[in-house]
């Protein structure tokens, strides 16, 4: 049987093919002859630019790592596209023309029209966009994607990826870069785009590296807004891609393993990844505690590995803003949302991890103890009232009910966490 090809593009250049026998075999990727011999940016941080063949699971850990998890969607592209939803690389042939990072993928037939289609933008009104995320919020059977798109995200929530360019909002119907991601929220939890939105601008108000969002209303559908932080758009309206990974993708991990309490990695893996291949390495293992501090103090259940990345860029490799911060506090009868993914010091649930704890994490991050304790303390200090502020700025009465709501379970959040911080004993 013959393998099916992909190649592999990024910055419009063939840097590599994909191999793959069938859906079950071991998929293989091998860097082109030229880019082995000049390129700078690899494929994935296990996926060094060399002249050989990468086998097994670094590859098939980087190509499932682009694509939704989320069931339903890839049942729905399956059909779509007459193909097996597990068979990866028939669903990226199709839909990896607009991936995280730098990366795209086709068959080699289709390179020529891939390039043809990079400014295939369609114009898209308010109200359409409001019906798309109507839909993705309330019904089971919605695609995040339309037949015209090729673009692929990652996760389980449902979100739509478009492009903001002159004021107006447009879809991507050919290979056309996207610059945002649009999403509705968790239905089963209210006003659940708006709280992140909160938990991400409070962030980035305490002075941390946290993707640029948005809270608006397309008609009468609530959306958070974000940024991507792997585009950039240049003088001209061009949009360019920047390479990035996630970290369970660059720990060779599936994204099935993206939980620690699953086998994902945890802060000293990350801290590894951080050591081996990031440049400034204190900045980028001061930014890894941000990540695993921000998500504890915030009450923040889904900071796993696929919710942190790297950016590869050509001179250098450092982590990228954070993203996907989203408070828990709001539901607190929620027993499932009382646990970090990312434990601290070998301690994952709100309310048990002590001052001994974030020492332990320092010492996994090469960050001197008080050093952490004080970044700990003044991000904790400011989080209700960095919060509140973002919901006021708002200033709708969802956001006024959210903060009402909250206030005060963020409020006995961080005063445990203060007070635990610096006691010795078991709580």
């Amino acid at each position: 049987m013959a393998a099916r090809r992909l190649l592999v593009v990024m910055y419009d250049a063939v840097v590599g093919w994909v191999d793959q026998r069938s859906p079950a075999a071991d998929p293989a990727f091998t860097y082109s002859t030229e880019y082995a011999d000049a390129g700078s940016t690899p494929l994935g941080v296990r996926l060094p630019v060399a002249d050989t063949t990468y086998r097994g699971r670094y590859v098939r850990a980087f190509l499932e790592g682009v694509l939704p998890e989320e069931p339903r969607t890839r049942q729905r592209w399956g059909s779509q596209l007459g193909v097996d939803p597990d068979d990866t690389v028939a669903i990226l042939a199709r839909m990896g023309w607009d991936c995280p990072g730098a990366v795209q993928f086709c068959l080699p037939e289709a390179l020529d029209e891939m390039r043809s289609r990079s400014g295939a933008l369609q114009r898209v009104s308010d109200h359409d966009l409001a019906e798309r995320l109507r839909t993705l919020r309330t019904s089971r059977t919605s695609s995040w994607t339309l037949p015209e798109e090729h673009w692929s995200l990652p996760g389980q929530q449902s979100k739509l990826a478009l492009a903001r360019l002159a004021g107006g909002w447009y879809e991507s119907h050919g290979s056309a870069a996207t610059t945002h991601i649009l999403k509705p929220g968790i239905d089963s939890l209210h006003h659940q785009a708006l709280v992140e939105h909160a938990t991400m601008a409070a962030g980035r108000e305490l002075g941390l590296e946290v993707a640029s969002t948005e809270f608006t209303y397309f008609s009468d559908e609530p959306a958070i807004v974000i940024e991507r932080y792997d585009r950039i758009i240049l003088d001209d309206g061009t949009v360019l891609r920047l390479h990035q990974e996630d970290f369970c993708s660059a720990s060779g991990r599936l994204p099935s393993k993206k939980y620690e309490a699953h086998g994902g990695p945890g802060l000293a893996d990350m801290a590894r990844i951080v050591d081996q291949n990031v440049e400034d390495r204190p900045t980028g293992l001061r930014r890894l505690g941000d990540f695993a501090a921000y998500n504890y103090i915030s009450g923040a259940p889904d900071g796993h590995a696929k919710n942190v990345s790297l950016m590869l860029l050509p001179d250098q490799t450092q982590v990228a803003p954070l993203y996907d911060l989203a408070t828990s506090l709001p539901y607190d009868g929620n027993a499932a949302l009382r646990e970090v993914a990312v434990s601290i010091g070998g301690r994952r649930k709100f309310g048990q991890v002590l001052g001994k704890h974030w020492d332990r994490a320092a010492a996994t991050l090469g960050i001197p103890a008080e050093e952490y304790r004080a970044r700990v303390r003044h991000l904790a200090e400011g989080f209700p009232d960095a919060f509140a502020t973002a919901l006021r700025r708002v200033g709708t009465p969802g956001a006024d009910r959210v903060r009402s709501r909250a206030v005060n379970a963020i409020a006995t959040h961080v005063k445990h966490l203060a007070e635990r911080l610096d006691d010795p004993t078991e709580p």
